[in-house]
């Protein structure tokens, strides 16, 4: 579902997003040492579990916040890149465009030379 994204903000929301998670994923892990006998990794990974499934409902606004400012920012980056490609890639045809001009012109002019040869001849 979409959901509206303020761009004043969107910078923080990734922030936003990953302090939420962390605190979320804290709280579930202190829940599971406090009610169960699960320590160590394995209570760490069963945390892990269940606050991902739970972020996947709680925490979606934030998430499509989260995605919305991501796109933005390598939306830019990519626009930059074919900015810099598009003005690379004129610098370049004018390169060519003059190169060619002036083989043309000098090979008029060894046509125009050899003219003047005959004539002269």
């Amino acid at each position: 579902m979409p959901y509206a994204v303020n761009v004043k903000t969107s910078g923080w929301a990734v922030i936003r997003f990953t302090a939420l998670r962390l605190l979320l994923f804290g709280f579930v892990w202190l829940l599971i040492q406090l009610t169960t006998p699960l320590r160590g990794l394995l209570a760490a990974v069963v945390a892990l579990l269940i606050s991902g499934v739970i972020s996947v409902v709680v925490l979606d606004r934030q998430r499509a916040a989260t995605g919305a400012a991501l796109a933005a920012f390598f939306g830019r980056i990519n626009a930059r890149i074919d900015e810099s490609t598009r003005a690379e890639d004129e610098a370049d045809d004018t390169q060519r465009l003059k190169e060619q001009l002036g083989r043309r012109l000098s090979e008029g002019d060894q046509d125009t030379q050899a003219e003047t040869v005959e004539k002269n001849e």
